[in-house]
């Protein structure tokens, strides 16, 4: 197994599965101006971003986040987005609870609990993946959603290559859906919330990851 995967090897791997969503109808749209943005999520079907993703709440940058788009004939049917987080020696658990008590205006901690293994073994330089939504009409591909994440993971892959881990949140209804987007790590019930949890926030939503050494793994097998 390779110790490293250089850039063009990434391109010639994800090229399978951005050939898969031209084949199903789909093309997918990468925007650099953030002002696009809001309005085109609006257009997935997702009624509001989320906190730590909002356009309107962070200062983001074309270095630290971007937003990638499926589209059918012009129309957005699709997007997630990708944020680098370079935590340095701060703990994971630290920095959730820093960042969710600002991000979700509380005057006190709004977490209960971090399990263990996502404070111990989630660290370094993250990507954090969020805010995938698929238009109802176009839900249920999955094989098309497959490709669409994975195409997310391998620009991720190439705007930052120094990162220790990738990370999404996911319902429990999705965590069986995980494989398909290419995460090897999962752990349920990650953080457990004071409640009221905040919105969008459920103490059954599981952790799942795709660490450095296993996207190697995985991509350098990948077809």
């Amino acid at each position: 197994m390779p110790t490293e995967l250089v850039e063009l090897e990434i391109v010639r791997r994800a090229a399978p599965h951005l050939a898969a969503l031209e084949g199903a109808g789909f093309d997918v749209y990468a925007p650099t101006d953030f002002t696009e943005i809001a309005e085109l999520v609006q257009q997935t079907g997702r009624e509001q971003q989320t906190p730590m993703m909002s356009i309107s709440r962070n200062d983001f940058t074309l270095g630290t986040a971007f937003w990638l788009f499926l589209m059918v004939d012009g129309e957005c049917v699709g997007g997630c987005a990708a944020q680098y987080i370079d935590l340095r020696d701060e703990p994971f658990d630290q920095y959730l609870r820093r960042t969710s008590k600002e991000q979700y205006q509380r005057d006190s901690d709004p977490i209960a609990d971090i399990a263990r293994p996502v404070a111990q073994e989630i660290k370094g330089r993250l990507v954090y993946l969020g805010e995938l939504e698929i238009h109802p009409k176009y839900r249920g591909k999955l094989k098309a959603l497959s490709a669409f994440v994975r195409v997310l993971q391998s620009i991720a892959a190439i705007k930052w290559p120094d990162f220790d881990c990738m990370y999404a949140f996911v319902p429990f209804a999705h965590v069986k859906l995980t494989g398909l987007y290419g995460f090897t790590w999962q752990m349920p019930y990650a953080i457990r919330w004071v409640q009221p949890a905040p919105p969008g926030r459920l103490d059954s939503h599981w952790l799942v990851a795709l660490p450095k050494s296993h996207f190697i793994q995985l991509w350098s097998c990948d077809a």
